[in-house]
C-alpha cells in the first residue's frame, strides 16, 4: 500500500514539474555563425565558440579544481559528464542548471554588480552546487525512477526542494569556498535588516518567500542564504546532507530536516532571524541623521543614481512595484517625470544638459547576443537616443570638459578594455588593456586626462588610474576582502562604496597618503556618493525600510575615521561556513587540467535524447497548461525526448492510444538558423472523404465519410522572430509562413476529383507596448497588430481565402496598475464562385457562444478591464499562500455576415473573471485559480467555468 502511495505521488510531481516548465527549459539560442570546441574534461564536457580558449581553459580550471570540494557538505558526487556550455556573446550576466537535458549554461561576461570575486570563479562555485544537489536527489526511490523516464526523473526528485533552500545553499557554497560570495556583501541582507529593524510591519516566512504585490520583500537567495547557513551553524555543516539523504527515502524535505534538528521549516526561519536581528543590533549604533531631499513616499520607492542639475533641482533614477523605472527630477522635496527608460545598467552621468547611462538591448535574433549601449537624454527636447548602437559597454564616466566618455568593454573573447569614446557621436578615440585582464565594473574621472577604474581580478579589487595619455597604469589601493563601489572624484580626494564595517557606507581615500577614512554613519546602507556644485554637501542614496531616499549631509556632519579594508567587519555566519569547507578557491593552489578542444559540429549534434516515458503526453500542452486535467494530458503510449546541448534543436517522437485509434507522433523544432523551423506530423485514427451528394431536394450537399485511410495531420511552421525592444517598449516584428496538410480530401465541385485539405497560411505579427511594472496587471500602452492570410491553393474549386486582421491595444485604467485592453477583429471570406466554407478559424470565438465557421465577413469589439481586488499576504499553514484577488470585466460584440446577401447576426456578452494569485504547499511557481461568469446577451445561458494557469 505504501510503495502504492509513492508512486502515485511521484507521476503526480512529474506531471506537476511539466506545467511548471522547469523540466525543458528554453535558455535561448547563439547566432548561427558561432563555431563551436569540445573539451572533454575528467567530470565535465565543455563546450564554448572558438576563439575563447584561453575563457575556456579558465572554466575548465576552477570547475575540475572546486569538484572535490563543493561536494563536501551535500555528498553524493554525479556519476556522468556534465555538460557545460559558454555564452559570451550574452551581455547579461547568469547562469543555470537545467533538469532535462543535463546542462550547466554559463553567461560569461562579467556582472557590474559583482563584489571581489572574478565572476568565473563565482559562477563555478554557484552552479557547480547546483549539479550536485541535483545529483544528490537521484537516489534512493528516485534512482530507479532514471530508468523508467530518463533525465525527467531529476524533475521528479527536486519537486519538493524549495527553492529557497537551493538557492541559498549554492550563496552559502559560493561565500565558503572563496574569499567573495554574495554573503560577505551587508548589501545581499539591507533589506531584512532594514524591516526587521526599522520597521513595525512584520513579514511572514511565505511572504519573504513567494513574495508580495503590496510590500517589497528581496529575493529567496538571501532569505535562502540566511537559512541555510544558520543551520549549518547551529546543527552542523553536514545538516543539509543528511536532510537531502532522507528526502530521497520519504519525499518530505520539512519532515526530513526536522528528524534531525526537532525544528520545523518555519521555526527555523524564527531562530535565523532572532539570531540576525540580535547580531545586527550590535551594529545599530547611532547613524547621523541626514537631511533627506526626495519625497517621503507611503509604498516602498527608491531614488537612485543621483545627479546634480542647479543648486535646487536633482536628477535621479526612481523605480518601485507601481512603476517602472522612470528618470525624474527633484525640487523641494517634489518629483517630476522626465521619462521612463529600459534595462539599465550603469549609474547616471549628467553633462552639457544631457544624461547618460548604459542600458541592457537584446540582439534582433538570437537570445545569446544582446547589447550594452550608451544611451542619452537630451533635457531641451525630451529625446533617448542610442550613442552606440551593438556595442558592449559599461560603467560610463565623463571628463570635466564633457567632451570624452570613458567606459568599460568586456569582449566576447574575454579580454576586458577601457574605451574612451567621443561624447558627441560615441566615435572610439581610444583603448587600454586592462593589467591581468581585470574586469572594469566602475570608472569616474580624476583630473585632467586621469581615469580611476575599480577593477576585479584574482587577487581582489583594487583602485586603478589610468593616465590616457601615455596609456600608463597605477594601482591606487588593492584588497580582497572588502567591496568597492560607485567610485567619485572631489576636489582631490576619491570617494567611494564600502562594506568595510559591516555597513555600506561612504569612503573617502587620500591620494597623498593612500589612507582610506570613512566619512558616513548609515543606519542600513549608504551608497552612490556625490556632492553638491559647491562642494560643501555630500549627498547620496540612503536605504531605509521602505526604499533608497536621496541624503543630504554638510560637510561638518561627515566622520574622519581611517579605516582599514583588508580587515572588515564581517558578516554572519562567514567565519563557520568557510570554517566548515576548510578550502578557499581564491587562495589555493590549483592543479593543471588536461586541455584539449576538439571541433563540435553542430549537425553532428543535432540530436540528444535525454528523457522517455512509458506513456505519452504532448510536452508543447503541459507547458501551455493546454489540457484541462491530467486524463486529457496523459495517453497510453511512449516517447522519446531530444533537446541538444546548445539548444538549437527538440523533439519528441512517440506513440500513443486515444479513442480507439493508435497515433504515431513527431514534433520538431529547429532553431540554430536565423529563421526558425516548427514541424509537427500526427499520423492515426481515419481519414474522412467529403463527397458531394443530392440531398431529397435534387441539392447538391457535401457529405463526409470516414474511409480505411490513416489520418495524415501535418504542420510546418518558417518564423523570423525580430526583438526589437528599446528604452521601456517592447517591440517586436514576427513574419511567419505556415503549410498545413492533412490527407481528409474534398470532392471538388465542379472537376469531381477528390483532393487533400492542405492551407498556406502567411502572416504577420508587430508589436509595441509599455514594459509592465510588478503590479501592472495589463501594460499601460501599446498594442499589438497581427494581419493574416489564409489560402488553400488546391482545393480552390470549394474554398475561397481567408482573410484576417487583428489590433489590441492597451490603456492605462481609472487607478495605477488597472488597465484596459480594447480588442478589434475583421475577418473576410471570399466566397464569389465557391461551394464550401473554409474549416478553420482565424478569430476568437465571442465568450460564451461557440465559434461561427459560416462567416463571409466578421466584426468583432472586445473589452477586458482588469483591477485587483486586495492583496492579503495570507497563508494557511505551510499549504496555501494568497497574494492577490483581481478581477477582469469584459464584454464582447460580434457581428456576423454568413453569406455575400445575407443578413448581419449578433453575438454579444458580458461577465467577469475572478481569479486568485497564490501559491501551494510553499513552491514558487505562483498559481492564478478563478471562475469566468459569463452571461451571452443574445441567445444561450450563463455559464461558469473555472480558470487555471501558472507563471513561470
Amino acid at each position: 500500500m505504501a510503495q502504492g502511495r509513492y508512486w502515485s505521488l511521484l507521476t503526480f510531481c512529474l506531471f506537476a514539474s511539466l506545467r511548471m516548465q522547469a523540466q525543458f527549459m528554453d535558455y535561448g539560442s547563439d547566432p548561427a555563425r558561432f563555431r563551436w570546441n569540445i573539451v572533454k574534461l575528467p567530470h565535465y564536457d565543455l563546450v564554448y565558440p572558438q576563439g575563447n580558449d584561453s575563457m575556456a581553459y579558465r572554466y575548465a580550471l576552477y570547475l575540475e579544481n572546486a569538484y572535490p570540494h563543493v561536494q563536501k557538505t551535500i555528498g553524493k558526487p554525479m556519476k556522468a559528464k556534465f555538460p557545460v556550455v559558454l555564452h559570451p556573446g550574452n551581455m547579461v550576466s547568469n547562469g543555470m542548471v537545467s533538469w532535462a537535458p543535463r546542462r550547466m549554461e554559463l553567461l560569461t561576461t562579467p556582472s557590474s554588480d559583482l563584489g571581489m570575486q572574478p565572476w568565473d570563479k563565482h559562477l563555478v562555485l554557484h552552479e557547480s552546487r547546483h549539479i550536485f544537489q541535483t545529483g544528490k536527489v537521484m537516489s534512493g526511490l528516485f534512482k530507479p525512477l532514471y530508468y523508467l523516464i530518463g533525465e525527467q526523473a531529476a524533475g521528479v526528485a527536486s519537486f519538493f526542494l524549495p527553492t529557497w533552500f537551493l538557492e541559498g545553499d549554492a550563496v552559502s557554497t559560493e561565500t565558503a569556498l572563496s574569499n567573495g560570495g554574495r554573503g560577505r556583501l551587508p548589501e545581499f541582507n539591507m533589506v531584512y535588516r532594514a524591516q526587521l529593524l526599522g520597521s513595525d510591519k512584520v513579514y511572514s516566512f511565505d511572504k519573504w518567500q513567494l513574495g508580495s504585490y503590496k510590500d517589497y520583500t528581496g529575493t529567496y537567495y538571501a532569505l535562502g542564504y540566511n537559512m541555510t547557513s544558520y543551520a549549518r551553524q547551529r546543527y552542523g555543516a553536514d545538516i543539509w546532507d543528511k536532510t537531502t539523504s532522507r528526502y530521497t527515502h520519504n519525499l518530505l524535505f520539512a519532515g526530513s530536516f526536522k528528524r534531525f534538528t526537532g525544528s520545523g521549516i518555519s521555526q527555523l526561519y524564527n531562530d535565523t532571524f532572532d539570531y540576525l536581528k540580535k547580531e545586527w543590533t550590535k551594529l545599530d549604533s547611532a547613524a547621523v541623521s541626514p537631511t533627506y531631499l526626495s519625497p517621503d513616499t507611503k509604498n516602498y520607492t527608491s531614488y537612485q543614481h543621483l545627479q546634480i542639475l542647479n543648486d535646487s533641482t536633482l536628477i535621479a533614477i526612481k523605480s518601485s512595484l507601481k512603476e517602472i523605472n522612470s528618470l525624474v527630477t527633484v525640487r523641494n522635496g517634489k518629483e517630476q517625470r522626465l521619462s521612463y527608460i529600459g534595462n539599465i545598467n550603469s549609474g547616471l552621468n549628467l553633462s552639457n544638459g544631457c544624461i547618460y547611462w548604459t542600458e541592457y538591448t537584446p540582439g534582433m535574433r538570437w537570445t545569446h547576443e544582446n547589447y550594452s549601449v550608451l544611451k542619452r537624454y537630451d533635457m531641451t527636447n525630451g529625446r533617448i537616443t542610442t550613442l552606440t548602437p551593438r556595442q558592449r559597454y559599461l560603467a560610463p564616466a565623463i571628463n570635466d570638459k564633457g567632451s570624452v566618455v570613458a567606459v568599460s568593454r568586456p569582449q566576447v573573447n574575454g579580454v576586458n578594455e577601457l574605451v574612451l569614446l567621443k561624447l558627441m557621436n560615441g566615435r572610439e578615440i581610444a583603448s587600454f588593456r586592462v593589467p591581468n585582464n581585470g574586469f572594469i565594473k566602475e570608472l569616474t574621472f580624476a583630473q585632467g586626462d586621469t581615469v580611476i577604474a575599480v577593477v576585479v581580478d584574482d587577487n581582489g579589487i583594487s583602485l586603478l588610474e589610468l593616465k590616457t595619455g601615455n596609456g600608463a597604469w597605477r594601482k591606487l589601493l588593492s584588497t580582497a576582502s572588502a567591496n568597492i563601489t560607485s567610485p567619485m572624484w572631489n576636489n582631490g580626494k576619491l570617494y567611494f562604496e564600502s562594506g568595510a564595517n559591516g555597513t555600506n557606507n561612504i569612503y573617502c581615500l587620500n591620494l597623498a597618503d593612500s589612507r582610506v577614512y570613512r566619512v558616513t554613519q548609515a543606519r542600513f546602507g549608504a551608497f552612490e556618493p556625490t556632492f553638491s556644485l559647491k562642494g560643501n554637501r555630500l549627498l547620496y542614496a540612503d536605504y531605509q525600510a521602505k526604499g533608497y531616499r536621496i541624503a543630504s549631509l554638510e560637510g561638518e556632519q561627515l566622520l574622519h575615521e581611517e579605516t582599514d579594508l583588508d580587515n572588515p567587519t564581517p558578516t554572519p555566519f562567514v567565519h563557520t561556513l568557510a570554517a566548515q569547507e576548510g578550502y578557499n578557491l581564491d587562495k589555493a593552489q590549483l592543479d593543471s587540467v588536461p586541455f584539449d578542444p576538439k571541433p563540435y559540429h553542430k549537425g553532428l549534434h543535432t540530436f540528444k535524447v535525454h528523457s522517455w516515458a512509458p506513456f505519452y503526453y504532448n510536452v508543447a500542452d503541459a507547458i501551455r497548461g493546454d489540457a484541462d486535467d491530467l486524463m486529457t494530458l496523459v495517453k497510453p503510449g511512449a516517447m522519446i525526448l531530444s533537446q541538444n546541448t546548445l539548444n538549437t534543436a527538440t523533439m519528441q517522437a512517440g506513440w500513443y492510444y486515444s479513442k480507439g485509434h493508435h497515433h504515431g507522433k513527431l514534433a520538431f523544432t529547429y532553431q540554430g538558423w536565423f529563421p526558425v523551423l516548427d514541424l509537427s506530423v500526427d499520423y492515426g485514427a481515419k481519414a474522412v472523404d467529403v463527397s458531394w451528394v443530392k440531398n431529397d431536394k435534387d441539392k447538391e450537399v457535401p457529405k463526409g465519410h470516414y474511409t480505411d485511410r490513416n489520418l495524415l495531420e501535418a504542420e510546418a511552421r518558417i518564423y523570423l522572430p525580430f526583438n526589437l525592444t528599446r528604452n521601456d517598449r517592447i517591440r517586436g516584428i514576427q513574419p511567419a509562413l505556415t503549410y498545413s496538410f492533412t490527407n481528409n480530401r474534398y470532392q471538388q465541385i465542379a472537376s469531381r476529383t477528390h483532393r487533400n485539405f492542405q492551407y498556406l497560411l502567411p502572416e504577420l505579427r508587430v508589436y509595441n507596448y509599455q514594459r509592465m511594472a510588478h503590479r501592472d496587471l495589463l501594460p499601460r500602452s501599446g498594442y499589438q497588430l497581427r494581419l493574416q492570410y489564409l489560402n488553400s491553393p488546391f482545393n480552390t474549386e470549394n474554398f475561397g481565402s481567408l482573410y484576417a486582421a487583428r489590433l489590441t491595444t492597451y490603456w492605462p485604467g481609472f487607478i495605477r496598475n488597472q488597465g484596459l485592453m480594447v480588442r478589434l477583429g475583421y475577418q473576410y471570406q471570399a466566397l464569389d464562385g465557391k461551394a464550401l466554407y473554409l474549416p478553420t478559424q482565424l478569430l476568437e470565438a465571442t465568450r460564451g457562444y461557440g465559434y461561427l465557421y459560416q462567416t463571409h465577413q466578421q466584426w468583432a469589439v472586445k473589452g477586458d478591464y482588469a483591477f485587483s481586488i486586495c492583496s492579503p499576504d495570507v497563508n494557511l499553514g505551510a499549504l496555501i499562500y494568497i497574494r492577490r484577488l483581481r478581477a477582469n470585466l469584459f464584454y464582447d460584440y460580434t457581428q456576423n455576415q454568413a453569406g455575400k446577401q445575407g443578413g448581419w447576426t449578433n453575438q454579444s456578452s458580458a461577465g467577469i473573471d475572478l481569479t486568485f494569485d497564490w501559491n501551494v504547499l510553499r513552491m514558487s511557481y505562483p498559481l492564478t485559480t478563478g471562475v469566468r461568469l459569463t452571461q451571452p446577451i443574445d441567445y444561450g445561458n450563463f455559464q461558469a467555468e473555472m480558470l487555471f494557469s501558472v507563471s513561470f
